[in-house]
């Protein structure tokens, strides 16, 4: 049975709508673009690593998806800039975007290295920002109209283990930032929400293990004792980009299993 045996059929108000998708080569960037396309979005994958992002991008091409990867490095305001210069100039314009692209950052505060802390934030807040910025301009230059999704994590509302300090704080920046980008451009009609993962089948929950013991641990404090996949949680944001979720601004929606309800 294939991983989204079950997930509702792809709205029709998204077939030929364009997004983005920073950190689109792996994880749960590859998973949503897959979901994306397969519901009929023209799809732009970002990321740094170009073999990866190429390769995916193949991938839904030969699934019949339309694709095609821009490498950028989200920390770096010109790569960001150009990034969205050249999907305006392959079509047209930005309907959708789902920001993604994040790492971690493991250790205790008082053993932080500042450049741990800033790698961080340098992803998970200000490069989220960046691209933000750009989506934001560009949705209101086109009149209007549009959805951003962000890749938070449950992390960035509740704080669960110690160790990764520098990850939650980030987390939590970028949860604000979601709710002010909504309040700030709501009269437009752009929307801008959140999902916010649980543990998630992935490199990064199988490097967690050491630290604060990874899918382990976890089970024992989701209330469904499972641990989620990619496609759960493209499948939100698929939702949040459609008509359906017309009402939905500036939330940050949990994909945990339940675990922001224990």
């Amino acid at each position: 049975m294939s991983e989204n045996a079950g997930a509702p059929a792809a709205p029709d108000s998204l077939r030929g709508k364009v997004v983005v998708v920073t950190g689109g080569s792996t994880g749960i960037g590859r998973a949503s673009a897959v979901a994306f396309a397969e519901a009929g979005m023209r799809v732009v994958l970002a990321a740094r690593r170009e073999d990866r992002g190429a390769e995916a991008a193949h991938e839904i091409r030969s699934r019949g998806g339309e694709a095609h990867f821009v490498r950028c490095d989200v920390t770096l305001p010109d790569e960001v800039h150009d990034l969205f210069a050249r999907v305006i100039e392959r079509h047209g314009r930005v309907d959708c975007a789902f920001n993604n692209a994040g790492v971690p950052g493991d250790g205790r505060l008082a053993e932080l290295t500042p450049e741990t802390f800033d790698r961080a934030f340098a992803v998970n807040a200000r490069g989220l920002w960046l691209c933000m910025r750009e989506e934001l301009r560009l949705m209101s230059a086109q009149g209007g109209g549009g959805s951003i999704v962000n890749n938070t994590s449950v992390h960035g509302i509740r704080t669960v283990f110690p160790g990764i300090g520098a990850y939650v704080a980030s987390k939590h920046a970028a949860v604000a930032l979601t709710r002010m980008a909504a309040m700030e451009h709501a009269r437009e009609g752009i929307r801008v929400n959140a999902v916010a993962p649980g543990p998630v089948e992935s490199a990064m929950l199988a490097a967690s293990e050491a630290a604060v013991g990874g899918a382990t641990t976890w089970r024992g404090l989701i209330p469904c004792g499972e641990i989620g996949t990619a496609r759960q949680v493209a499948d939100v944001a698929l939702w949040l980009f459609s008509a359906s979720s017309s009402y939905v601004n500036g939330q940050v929606i949990g994909v945990d299993g339940g675990f922001l309800a224990t």
